[in-house]
């Protein structure tokens, strides 16, 4: 189980990094700069907008069916049908839901016009998440880590040929960058589609009403749980450009701190996809996934904690270096939005363990409790700071999601929990602070600053026993484990 776990998330984080920074600094970065704060800002509250109620788009159903097909992958000739037809049914209630918000927030014009184009590419990303679900159900990993980033590389060609190929007359506009999200979504999913069909033998449509039944039934948890995290992760931007005078803008300065902390929050992601399928298998089959959840705390925590306490001090050398002109509420939100990595990361371990096990309701009740927390919060917070309230009410709401989370393994599931440990962890983070801030008060260079502090960071989780390169090396290279 472990070793699985480890070469696939190798894999998967090898492929991605290569994928999304140039996806993130090369094309996603350029845009904003070439399209300027206020179109990109009206871009950037239109796409999460188009986000707020995705739910609708799945109601639970890819993390429903993930577990299902993992713990027997035949079920995928039995639910295939049956989800698909649900699906399409539910992409008529989320356009009607979210026209309906829109027209009654007063969105109009071209803001309607490029939401509808940006809804069409919210039912085909949750088309092809519903997809890969069956993908990796089926421990298709490796076709599903290459899934995972292929709509990524698909845009970068299209959009690198419209910015510097030559194609076009005049400026780079922000609607062509929507207009690629829609053929990227679309060619993966026509591919994701034939592997499932393939690999899952779905020779036949079939929809049962009983089956119906039982699938809406048994994914109602998952959904209030996928609506919760959705909200509060995406409602910030949407509400500062609707609560602030100018913002547009405002969310254009949002977003540049959003960036980083959205590129590095897709580890987390990454490895609570994996952990899902290969959790569920192991429960449902009566195995001991301990050692594989302490095995991934150690591979994820320590590495995004030290990277994130290494950007968060230099903040303002690291967005100077990505735009041409970072705004100082950018700087201040960045700062706490690196911040906020660590406790994500806390929140994809354990709350993939939850789902794992089963204990729907009881996440549903921790995120839901954060997404009211999350609104409050930034109907009072961003008024008067900004973009550095949204960033603060991020870390205030995803640090009492992790703390929920991890509480909630404790008491219900398995102790894991060392204080010692904890504390030694705070330790490395307080001492790699430190160390940049005495390096940055030296006037060193700010880029041989930062990597002398990681290069300290890293030194104090191999004295700590945070990382253990060698025995995750040595489990690589043994025989393969049984899952």
């Amino acid at each position: 189980m472990r070793r699985k776990f480890l070469v696939n998330i190798i894999f998967l984080l090898s492929v991605s990094i290569l994928v999304k920074v140039f996806w993130v600094l090369g094309i996603d970065r350029t845009v904003q700069n070439v399209v300027g704060e206020t179109a990109y800002g009206s871009y950037f509250s239109l796409f999460s907008f188009s986000v707020l109620f995705t739910l609708l788009l799945d109601m639970g159903l890819s993390g429903f069916n993930n577990r299902a097909v993992s713990a027997d992958p035949s079920r995928v000739k039995l639910y295939f049908g049956n989800v698909l037809l649900l699906r399409l049914l539910l992409t008529v209630a989320y356009f009607s839901v979210t026209l309906g918000v829109a027209f009654a927030l007063g969105y109009s014009g071209w803001q309607l016009s490029m939401l509808l184009v940006l809804m069409v590419n919210q039912v085909m990303a949750s088309m092809i998440l519903w997809l890969r679900s069956n993908i990796s159900g089926m421990q298709y990993l490796f076709l599903d880590s290459l899934l995972s980033v292929a709509d990524r590389l698909v845009m970068i060609i299209i959009c690198s040929l419209l910015l510097w190929g030559g194609l076009t007359r005049g400026g780079f506009r922000i609607e062509w960058f929507i207009w690629s999200q829609t053929a990227a979504y679309f060619i993966v999913m026509c591919v994701a589609l034939v592997i499932v069909i393939r690999r899952g033998s779905v020779s036949q449509v079939r929809p049962d009403t009983g089956v119906l039944r039982s699938i809406i039934v048994t994914g109602l948890p998952y959904a209030a749980v996928v609506f919760a995290m959705t909200l509060y992760w995406r409602i910030d931007s949407v509400m500062i450009e609707r609560l602030l005078p100018d913002g547009a803008r405002e969310a254009g300065v949002y977003a540049q701190a959003f960036r980083l902390f959205d590129a590095f929050a897709m580890i987390p992601v990454m490895f609570g996809g994996l952990l899902l399928p290969i959790m569920s298998r192991g429960l449902s089959s009566g195995g001991d996934i301990k050692p594989l959840v302490s095995m991934t705390r150690r591979l994820l925590l320590a590495p995004l904690g030290l990277a994130a306490v290494t950007m968060a001090t230099f903040p303002e050398e690291i967005l100077d270096l990505l735009y041409a002109s970072p705004a100082e509420p950018a700087i201040k939100a960045f700062t706490l939005l690196m911040l906020t990595l660590i406790p994500v990361g806390l929140i994809y371990i354990y709350s993939t363990i939850l789902t794992a096990a089963g204990h729907f309701k009881l996440l549903g009740m921790i995120t839901m409790s954060g997404m009211v927390v999350n609104i409050v919060l930034n109907r009072f917070l961003i008024p008067s700071f900004g973009a550095p309230g949204a960033a603060l009410t991020a870390f205030i709401t995803q640090s009492a999601v992790a703390l929920a989370c991890i509480v909630a393994v404790e008491k219900r599931m398995f102790r894991m929990i060392s204080y010692g440990r904890i504390i030694l962890f705070i330790m490395m983070l307080i001492i790699t602070w430190a160390a940049g801030l005495l390096l940055k008060m030296t006037g060193t260079h700010w880029v041989t600053a930062a990597a002398l502090q990681l290069a300290a960071g890293i030194a104090l989780a191999l004295f700590f026993r945070m990382i253990e390169p060698l025995k995750s090396l040595k489990m690589i290279l043994e025989r393969p484990d049984s899952i």
